[in-house]
């Protein structure tokens, strides 16, 4: 008996959850344009810095006005006070690790950044990619990058739980899940000596309750919320570039 009760609350759990994902992902959403935030920040008689940005829809951005208010070209804005930066962006919107490695990682290395963003993570958590294989993916792609000596900044992967489209239990597990896949950007990041956004160092709870952080879909950011990633990620990347970062 106890054991048909047992399996009758998995059941009933995991219906609970396949219920949950199908309304987050059916649920009637307006379609947000996506932008390339790719350009030239800054005097151009200063040293050039060329940098390079791989991943998913972080990057491209649907839910902003346009391309100055990614967060990627507002930490190159902020590296321009001093530079030339030349941002060259190569991220698709719905990419995971594997498809950063097959179709933005080669194009990068041709370009020969000086400073490089990746930031992937949360595809491969949504769409239940499992940990092994994105620890395998994600130690491939930091890899190859790190082994030019450009410097390496990771997303990381943030409190995807806070997502307001996703509902209990969804969103729990999804929170769970964030946290294992962060944690193995920090571990491949001790492997080869790259660095990774502390995004869970800004408070989940505002995520939670400032709805003006979240463009209409209620899945990706708005410009507000890029403001906060741009913050975030400064703090990371300051300390990183002096004037031996360009070349």
């Amino acid at each position: 008996m106890a054991q048909k009760l047992i399996r009758r609350a998995v059941v009933a759990g995991a219906t609970v959850i396949a219920a949950e994902a199908a309304y987050a992902v059916l649920r009637p959403v307006p379609i947000l344009e996506q932008f390339d935030p790719s350009g030239e920040f800054g005097d151009p008689t200063q040293p050039m810095m060329r940098v390079a940005v791989l991943g998913d829809s972080s990057v491209t951005a649907p839910g902003v006005d346009g391309p100055h208010e990614i967060w990627v070209s507002l930490v190159c804005s902020r590296l321009a006070e001093t530079r030339h930066v030349v941002l060259q962006s190569y991220a698709v919107g719905g990419s995971m690790a594997h498809d950063v490695i097959a179709n933005q990682l080669d194009d990068a290395l041709t370009f020969a950044p000086h400073l490089v963003f990746v930031s992937v993570g949360a595809n491969d958590v949504i769409k239940g990619v499992p940990i092994r294989r994105f620890h395998y993916n994600l130690d491939h792609l930091i890899g190859r990058l790190a082994e030019t000596g450009v410097v390496v900044v990771q997303s990381g992967v943030g409190h995807l739980g806070t997502i307001p489209r996703l509902y209990p239990p969804l969103s729990s597990m999804m929170a769970q899940r964030a946290v294992r896949f962060d944690r193995v950007h920090w571990r491949v990041a001790a492997d080869h000596g790259t660095t990774v956004v502390d995004q869970r160092s800004d408070d989940a709870r505002i995520w939670h309750k400032d709805r003006s952080l979240w463009a209409a879909d209620l899945f990706h950011v708005s410009p507000a919320g890029h403001a906060r990633w741009a913050d975030t990620t400064w703090r990371t990347v300051a300390p990183l570039v002096g004037d031996d970062a360009t070349g």
